[in-house]
């Protein structure tokens, strides 16, 4: 990536999420889910803000000396949250910065994914990135949660959350994003399609519209945390 590009790393993290409700606020340790994705995305060594709707998340982020916004405005997933605040900011965002959204509730995080997806913009006709994992187990298959990705050539073909046993190679998909700031600008405006309605995929919407989605092979970023189980399990992990 040249040392000219900018490059700004978000984390949305909203309060109120469905499975979870204050998630983003639940101890691992020493430290909330929150502060610890910002510290390991952090290590990428790029611009790195969080992004959010509640006060406690604010007071978190603050607590460790943390770049921090907050915005009472609704958004319906992290890129519109992104969007939202970088709106407020253009006139100072040069088009081509790449803008990296993060999952705020990934807090075993590897910042070398973040590099990876950045290296990827070195081609100028990359537009937007994400990363891939391993290949789909057969017992994941069935479960809705874990999203799929097939790949062709580098780029996503298709996603999915339910597939076949004796359909393609699917892989993992590791939900990262980085889009330059102007092809932020433009998919925000698109009309949702009806594949991302019924699969509460955004991307699907991005590619039905004709826009590519490079494809990295990533690091796993470990365990989401979607349910109390899972805040258990990221304990005993960080603790081993």
């Amino acid at each position: 990536m040249s040392s000219h590009a900018s490059v700004l790393v978000c984390i949305p993290s909203r309060y109120h999420a469905r499975r979870l409700p204050g998630k983003a606020l639940l101890n691992l340790g020493e430290e909330t889910v929150i502060q610890r994705v910002y510290r390991q995305a952090s290590l990428a060594a790029f611009k790195t803000i969080v992004l959010t709707d509640h006060p406690a998340i604010v007071r978190s982020i603050k607590s460790i000396d943390g770049e921090v916004v907050y915005r009472e405005q609704k958004a319906s997933n992290g890129s519109q949250r992104i969007f939202h605040y970088l709106s407020e900011i253009d006139d100072t965002i040069d088009p081509s910065t790449i803008v990296v959204n993060v999952q705020g509730d990934e807090p075993l995080l590897n910042p070398e994914n973040i590099q990876r997806l950045v290296e990827c913009f070195s081609d100028k006709e990359t537009c937007i990135a994400s990363l891939y994992g391993s290949v789909v187990s057969p017992n994941q298959y069935a479960m809705a949660q874990r999203v799929k990705v097939y790949i062709s050539h580098g780029l996503a073909t298709t996603f999915e959350r339910i597939v076949e046993p004796y359909d393609k190679e699917w892989h993992k998909h590791i939900g990262i994003y980085a889009f330059r700031w102007k092809t932020l600008k433009e998919v925000m405006k698109l009309t949702p399609s009806q594949r991302e309605i019924s699969l509460s995929l955004e991307q699907l919407r991005w590619m039905d519209h004709g826009y590519s989605i490079n494809m990295v092979e990533g690091f796993s970023n470990g365990i989401a945390i979607d349910t109390a189980a899972d805040i258990l399990e990221a304990r005993n992990f960080l603790n081993s």
